[in-house]
């Protein structure tokens, strides 16, 4: 199966997980068109100064790739910067959360996969 960028659902959020801003997700695949735990695959754009909020993630994992910009991510309560090419690992358990402090959209690949 291949799934062309145009298909994408294209889906815009303001302020994620209590944070601030908008973030928009590029939703590519859903769990219900997958058979197995990968609960989705999306591509995300944060805009300047944006913030997704600081959560937990119980019964699931969730993965970030960096592609573009450059911010910091809350992990566990740390502030750590993060640029192209970072990946950021969430365990079941744990938290984090994000800001973009660049001058362009911070963009990430997304997994969150269920245990």
């Amino acid at each position: 199966m291949v799934i062309k960028s145009e298909k994408a659902e294209k889906m815009v959020s303001e302020k994620p997980r209590g944070g601030k801003g908008i973030i928009i997700n590029n939703r590519y695949l859903d769990s219900h068109e997958l058979d197995n735990n990968l609960q989705g695959f999306y591509v995300n754009e944060l805009e300047p100064s944006g913030e997704i909020g600081y959560h937990m993630h119980e019964g699931e994992e969730e993965i970030y790739y960096v592609l573009e910009g450059n911010g910091i991510i809350l992990d566990n309560g740390k502030e750590v910067p993060i640029e192209k090419g970072d990946v950021i690992y969430t365990k079941s358990g744990e938290s984090h959360g994000m800001i973009n402090t660049g001058k362009e959209p911070l963009k990430f690949i997304g997994f969150i996969v269920k245990k």
